[in-house]
């Protein structure tokens, strides 16, 4: 069965209720993930049993002990809300814009800036608990206990992460659609890849909905990692620009066969430098119109 998404109008209400484009074959029926399920409701709980700490222990008058497990409560309930945001994402409006930087126009698949928070939300709790409990070992030992080194240690490399976001290394990135290539941008990585290099695109599951653009074997494939110090995402062997759809606010089926378009329909592509290929994409309308000469587009890449 499709999924639907709402579009809501300025004063919230639902303007329409549209139907998501068919599933990709290799992605199978929506169904509970259950390591995810599983660590996300182990978080939930072991959040709520931290706040009940925290509240006996605000009851027994032991300050420093209450405030360290309500700091984890907030940390295990963030992650809670993490998985399950990431996880489970509620799909309206398609966040897709037309930008343009120097005179050229590209069309934006925009992140889903709430995951993004979240993490960041999420390691700004674990840095405080680090290194709030790391000074009270310190001040309540003689000397220094190792158990201050290692929390210590582990609270700076959050505020590195934390400041690593400041500077603009990682951040929630985008998708970006071009006449020239598809550039993406992820939490820790981005790459590029010219249409002129692209062979085809495939939908995989691993778990979740995920596109593979990839490049021919000769591919002008540009790649960097935009965090030098984080290599929590990996950069693929092979020319291949990687999609993860939970990253993204717009549905999965509709973002595939957005690339599934401009992938196989070369003569497309010039649209994706002006705002009709944003609108189109808001409105779903993926019909890619006949040529003059009755075709419907000549040469198409292969999409599997």
């Amino acid at each position: 069965m499709r999924r639907t998404y709402v579009r809501r109008g300025e004063d919230g209400e639902a303007d329409s209720i549209r139907t998501a484009p068919e599933r990709p074959p290799e992605w199978p029926t929506q169904k509970w993930n259950v390591p995810a399920t599983v660590a996300t409701g182990a978080a939930a709980l072991t959040g709520l049993g931290a706040l009940w700490g925290g509240l006996r222990a605000a009851e027994s008058g032991a300050g420093g002990e209450s405030r360290f497990f309500v700091i984890l409560a907030v940390l295990m309930l963030l992650t809670a809300l993490f998985g399950a945001v990431y996880w489970w994402p509620e799909r309206r409006e398609p966040k897709v814009r037309y930008t343009e930087t120097s005179g050229r126009g590209t069309t934006e698949v925009q992140a889903r800036t709430a995951v993004f928070l979240l993490l960041v939300a999420m390691v700004g709790c674990a840095a405080a608990l680090s290194l709030g409990a790391a000074v009270e070992v310190l001040v309540t030992n003689g000397g220094v206990p190792l158990v201050s080194v290692v929390l210590a240690t582990l609270g700076s490399v959050c505020v590195v992460f934390l400041g690593e976001v400041a500077l603009g290394r990682i951040r929630a990135g985008a998708l970006t659609l071009g006449p020239d290539g598809i550039r993406h941008r992820g939490w820790f990585v981005e790459s590029y890849l010219p249409w002129v290099s692209v062979a085809r695109l495939r939908a995989v599951h691993h778990g979740y909905p995920e596109m593979w653009v990839e490049g021919t074997e000769t591919a002008a494939w540009a790649r960097r990692r935009t965090s030098k110090i984080f290599r929590l995402e990996s950069i693929p062997a092979s020319p291949r620009i990687v999609v993860d759809s939970r990253r993204f606010d717009i549905d999965a089926s509709l973002l595939y066969r957005v690339l599934e378009l401009y992938v196989g329909r070369p003569d497309m592509r010039a649209e994706l430098g002006t705002p009709d290929a944003a609108t189109r994409v808001r409105s779903g309308d993926l019909a890619a119109p006949e040529k003059k000469d009755g075709s419907d587009g000549g040469h198409r890449h292969p999409v599997s």
